[in-house]
């Protein structure tokens, strides 16, 4: 079907101004391609997009932000706090607990509000569409010599944007994995070695700041365009965000606050049913401190669907590589490829193969083998993986 012919209502160079201010904020590149402006342009209004320009990319306080707008602060209190809301602004916190404000990010930060304050609106759905067509892009650039081209920036990028998180857990008599949420835990300062441990990452917030749940965004946005989730993760199994970062979600209503068993029950949940743990740092820098956990399968995570989809490459900060451990216990049920996220194991001919180039060391294959026929060893690395040709793709709406 041809789609429909989209005009932008601001003009397509402040729009491209404002994701390049946005992407001054981490260390993830969007580029302002007319998918994304479009997707923008939707739920700005010219008034909103007039004053993130002039707000640019410093940290203001309150009574700052509303100098810079010019406006008198019964109008600006409105404009201001729909642009919190809809997560064009974030709130950072001082040493003291109070409130400061500068442009959020793209992505962790303006998309993860935008979405959650669309949810039951009538506007819903066709951002889920604009925001779909700007992931699927990527696969216009998909032919040689542009496919190389960006394999080849990405992979000589500096730092990596998240790292592979790993869940610790015992099998029982019957093959089934289980957390033990109970375990002493050795977290490093985040500041020197930032840990991969899901459980450490829990216990450790748990005890001193906060942890928050959030709807999982890429699974609505798929629903959204009547593509729900392969795996069926449930609705409940949304992001988990830590400390200052996630504060003004729960202000909001954007998440819920979690104690710790209630922690471990979303990631059980999930972790069943294929998700992928994938750690968020401040910044989209794996040197600096974790911010949170995506808790999303292959098919419905942004950055797991858009390389499954043929749309980029991917690259990751990993820690582990599958191996096969006793190749007589394998049953040949083929759960493992099912649930890997980047099609690094397959069953042929009864045998069990692991693709180590396309390993990211999540431990899906390991959680979901009831039979202990495939491990993991420990390989810290980058783990890069070149776009998929068109052919290769997984998903291919």
């Amino acid at each position: 079907m041809k789609e429909e012919k989209i005009i932008l209502q601001k003009k397509r160079s402040d729009l491209r101004k404002l994701v390049m201010l946005m992407n001054k904020q981490n260390n993830k590149f969007f580029p302002p391609i007319d998918t994304l402006l479009k997707t923008m342009d939707y739920v700005l209004t010219g008034e909103e997009l007039g004053f993130l320009l002039r707000l640019g990319t410093d940290i203001y306080s309150y009574e700052q932000a509303a100098a810079v707008s010019g406006m008198d602060l019964l109008k600006f209190k409105p404009l201001f706090e729909s642009l919190i809301q809809k997560g064009f602004i974030g709130i950072k916190y001082t040493q003291t607990d109070e409130e400061s404000y500068s442009l959020h990010p793209i992505i962790v930060g303006w998309f993860e509000a935008q979405v959650s304050y669309l949810i039951g609106k009538p506007e819903e759905k066709e951002f889920a569409r604009r925001w779909m067509e700007f992931m699927k892009s990527g696969r216009n650039y998909n032919f040689f010599p542009i496919r190389n081209i960006m394999n080849m920036t990405l992979k000589k990028a500096p730092v990596s944007n998240q790292s592979v998180g790993l869940v610790h857990a015992t099998k029982d008599a019957r093959g089934k994995s289980v957390i033990n949420i109970n375990h002493t835990i050795n977290v490093p300062d985040s500041k020197i070695y930032p840990t991969n441990s899901v459980n450490d990452l829990i216990q450790e917030y748990a005890s001193k700041s906060v942890i928050g749940q959030l709807t999982c965004m890429c699974r609505r946005v798929t629903l959204n365009i009547n593509d729900p989730c392969r795996l069926k993760i449930p609705d409940d199994g949304g992001c988990l965000g830590f400390g200052n970062g996630i504060k003004p979600a729960i202000k909001y209503g954007y998440a819920r606050q979690l104690s710790k068993e209630e922690a471990f029950d979303v990631i059980q949940k999930v972790r069943d049913r294929g998700a992928i743990h994938t750690v968020f740092h401040e910044k989209d820098d794996t040197g600096r401190p974790q911010a949170g956990i995506c808790n999303c399968c292959w098919d419905c995570c942004g950055i797991l669907r858009s390389y499954n989809m043929g749309s980029v490459p991917l690259r990751y900060s990993s820690f582990y590589l599958a191996r096969i451990a006793d190749e007589t216990k394998c049953t040949g049920c083929k759960k493992c490829e099912k649930f890997c996220p980047t099609a690094a194991i397959s069953i042929v001919d009864k045998k069990t193969l692991i693709d180590e180039n396309k390993c990211i060391g999540c431990g899906q294959c390991v959680h979901q083998c009831s039979f202990s026929a495939v491990d993991l060893i420990e390989n810290k690395r980058t783990a890069f993986l070149p776009m998929l040709k068109k052919s290769e793709a997984r998903i291919t709406l």
